[in-house]
């Protein structure tokens, strides 16, 4: 009967041991946050989607065939929220200026976790992305179709 009693109470503790460390939380993406600082005012083209296929190749380059997209013109800073709950995976692209570069910092978050948080120029000729894939490992050469 003791034996029992105690098998009963180290199943109960490790059931809260799991549960505080988040064992049954369920990892499945919900939401991307975007954030892009630089100089104030400064006007960006981005281009954003989920609806894409990817893969990496043997050369470990990681090739995009976007299906569909939306172009946005944003004013620096930007600080959206992309819902990603559906697609579970997300595209970005910050479209380079025709000429000089834009120095930024851009942090990219799923729910509670850091992807990305990089400081950096954009050049000419040049787009920065960025590609997420729930449960996909991907590489940080991209080459994108759309």
């Amino acid at each position: 009967m003791m034996k029992h009693k105690a098998l009963v109470a180290l199943g109960f503790v490790a059931l809260v041991v799991a549960a505080g460390c988040g064992a049954f939380e369920d990892p499945t993406p919900t939401h991307i946050f975007f954030r892009v600082d630089g100089e104030t005012g400064t006007e960006v083209d981005v281009i954003y989607s989920t609806q894409f296929v990817a893969g990496v190749d043997e050369f470990a380059v990681t090739g995009v065939t976007v299906f569909a997209s939306d172009t946005v013109r944003h004013t620096l800073p930007i600080d959206t929220v992309f819902n990603i709950a559906i697609d579970r995976q997300w595209l970005v692209l910050i479209l380079p200026p025709e000429e000089g570069a834009y120095a930024l910092n851009v942090r990219v978050d799923v729910d509670n976790r850091s992807l990305v948080s990089e400081s950096g120029g954009v050049f000419a000729g040049t787009p920065w992305s960025f590609v997420y894939m729930f449960n996909r490992q991907l590489t940080r050469i991209i080459e994108v179709e759309i």
